[in-house]
């Protein structure tokens, strides 16, 4: 256990703002139809093949619970790219029953209404939070909780140059937070798990066309609001398991 939590504050920089050693290690792992899921790498939805430039989200409000025993939540931490990965610290004795963590960014920290907020500029830049993650709209609406970026073959030649054969979805806003749990895959605690996301999942019944292609929603009141509301209620779809890992 002491090699992980050496492990996990060597990479601090990388997680977040927590000054706190992990007694476990959380790696996501991306997929597509159940298989694994590299940037840049086509995959076929609908008789469309598409590829994905970026994918990028924030985790934070890492715990875990048992019974009523609950662990502290941990930094806020960013997966980019498929690059990244967070800690949990356990309470002395605890084998916790579920994991919990938020997709997104709390609102103490998402927007200038936050109690805990600060311009994005303010921050360094190795910081999740910084401005040179580039996750932050402005000011106001916050930051960008997930962005799901990439190429879709609209007209069926096999390539990505047409016209509007982009797709660029990011979501965010306090509203869209969601708080996801996945139960613990043993009666025995493993020092390192594989957190699956599925976007296959992710996207099942998005129509990922004209508007859809494109989703920006800066407040509740936007046409984009209700895509970004979907995607975001799908995200307990696609995240759906943990895996012990050697």
């Amino acid at each position: 256990m002491k090699s992980i939590r050496l492990l996990f504050f060597l990479l601090l920089p990388l997680l977040g703002c927590t000054t706190v050693d992990a007694d476990v290690e959380v790696v996501p792992v991306l997929e597509w139809d159940g298989e694994a899921l590299t940037l840049n790498q086509d995959v076929m939805r609908n008789g469309q093949s598409l590829r994905f430039t970026e994918i990028s989200f924030y985790i934070s409000d890492v715990h875990v619970l048992q019974g009523n025993s609950k662990s502290n939540p941990q930094s806020i931490n960013l997966i980019k790219n498929g690059q990244g990965r967070f800690g949990v610290v356990l309470p002395q004795s605890i084998n916790p029953d579920t994991f919990y963590f938020s997709l997104g960014v709390p609102s103490s920290f998402n927007d200038s209404s936050g109690s805990l907020a600060k311009p994005a500029w303010q921050y360094g830049d190795e910081n999740p939070l910084s401005a040179a993650q580039n996750m932050y709209w402005s000011w106001k609406p916050g930051y960008i909780f997930m962005k799901l970026e990439g190429r879709i073959d609209l007209d069926g030649d096999a390539q990505y140059i047409s016209a509007g054969e982009t797709f660029s979805i990011h979501t965010g806003l306090n509203s869209l937070l969601r708080t996801i749990s996945l139960a613990n895959p043993s009666n025995q605690i493993a020092p390192k798990y594989a957190l699956k996301m599925d976007l296959a999942r992710l996207f099942d019944g998005y129509d990922l066309q004209g508007a859809g292609l494109n989703v920006h929603a800066m407040s509740s009141q936007d046409a984009d609001f209700v895509r970004a509301e979907y995607i975001s209620n799908r995200l307990s779809n696609a995240f759906y398991a943990l895996e012990p890992l050697p």
